[in-house]
C-alpha cells in the first residue's frame, strides 16, 4: 500500500467501509444513499471521493456523464497497514507490549485471555 494511503480521515474511512462492503462500483448518490443517519450532501461525498482518488484508495470508470466509484485497496490489507502503524507508533511494533499494556489495564476480560491462549497454544 503506498504511503498515501496512511493518510484516510474518519470520514474518508466512512466512505471506504460502504464502498468495501458494498462490493460493486457505486455512483456519489449511491454512496450518499448509504450513509444512513450521515447529512453529507452529494457535493460533500464527492469531495471525499476525489480525495480519495487522488490518495490511491478508490478508483473510478466513466460510464456517460456518471462516475462509478470501486475501491482500489482491499480492506484487510489497509487494516493490516493501519494496525502495523498503530503498533509501530504507540507500542515500539511488539504485539507483546500491546497486550500488556492492555492486560495491566486491565482491559482484557478474562474470556479474552482465554482465547488469546488457545490462539497461541500450538499444540
Amino acid at each position: 500500500m503506498s504511503q498515501s494511503n496512511k493518510n484516510i480521515t474518519d470520514s474518508e474511512y466512512s466512505i471506504m467501509k460502504i464502498l468495501w462492503d458494498s462490493g460493486e462500483k457505486m455512483t456519489v448518490s449511491d454512496v450518499v444513499s448509504a450513509l444512513s443517519g450521515n447529512e453529507w450532501t452529494p457535493s460533500t461525498v464527492s469531495t471525499f471521493l476525489q480525495r480519495l482518488l487522488k490518495k490511491g484508495a478508490v478508483s473510478c470508470d466513466k460510464r456517460g456523464k456518471t462516475n462509478l466509484y470501486y475501491p482500489a485497496i482491499a480492506e484487510n490489507d489497509y487494516n493490516l497497514c493501519e494496525t502495523e502503524n498503530f503498533l509501530s507508533k504507540m507500542y515500539k511494533g511488539s504485539v507483546k507490549n500491546l497486550v500488556a499494556a492492555l492486560y495491566e489495564n486491565k482491559k482484557l476480560s478474562n474470556e479474552d485471555i482465554d482465547d488469546l491462549k488457545k490462539m497461541f497454544d500450538l499444540e
